[in-house]
């Protein structure tokens, strides 16, 4: 008994039509399905960016961002600052957490200049383009946590951009 060939394209047709497919439906990539991290490691390349404006568009009440190598606060990148200083232009507030369990700084003049330095790198980054990704921040304030390396020297922990209080 022979099957003509338009049977077997028919048949071939019903039972591919039943299997699953991997693919995200409406064209989304598989990368662009995955939980979107309320924690970001920072890293100074475009994707961060990018990652940072997913987070807060996914998570409304806080993200947070992690340092793979601690910064002063006077180093803060200039691609953070971006983000910090639309925080403060659209109404935020940035505000600097000491180091955990000093009260008074050992030296009040060097913590005094160094939070001095790193408003002033803020307020100096004037170049905020008001691209729709970089006003992800608006309606947040972001707080500075601060810390103490093995050397003794105040290093920034992480960056924590919070929903604003009413």
């Amino acid at each position: 008994m022979k099957i003509p060939r338009f049977a077997i394209a028919l048949m071939a047709a019903v039972c591919l039509s039943g299997c699953e497919t991997t693919a995200p439906a409406s064209g989304m990539s598989r990368a662009a399905s995955a939980p979107v991290p309320s924690q970001l490691s920072f890293v100074d390349i475009n994707k961060f960016d990018n990652d940072l404006h997913a987070s807060l568009l996914a998570h409304p009440d806080m993200v947070s961002v992690v340092f793979y190598e601690k910064v002063s606060p006077n180093s803060t990148p200039e691609r953070l600052q971006r983000w910090l200083n639309v925080v403060e232009k659209t109404g935020g507030k940035v505000d600097v957490e000491p180091p955990p369990g000093e009260l008074v700084p050992r030296n009040p003049f060097a913590l005094i200049s160094l939070l001095g330095g790193l408003w002033n790198a803020i307020k100096m980054t004037t170049e905020v383009k008001q691209d729709s990704m970089l006003l992800a921040a608006r309606g947040r304030d972001a707080v500075i946590s601060l810390e103490r390396n093995r050397e003794g020297q105040v290093v920034i922990s992480k960056v924590s951009f919070k929903a604003n209080k009413p």
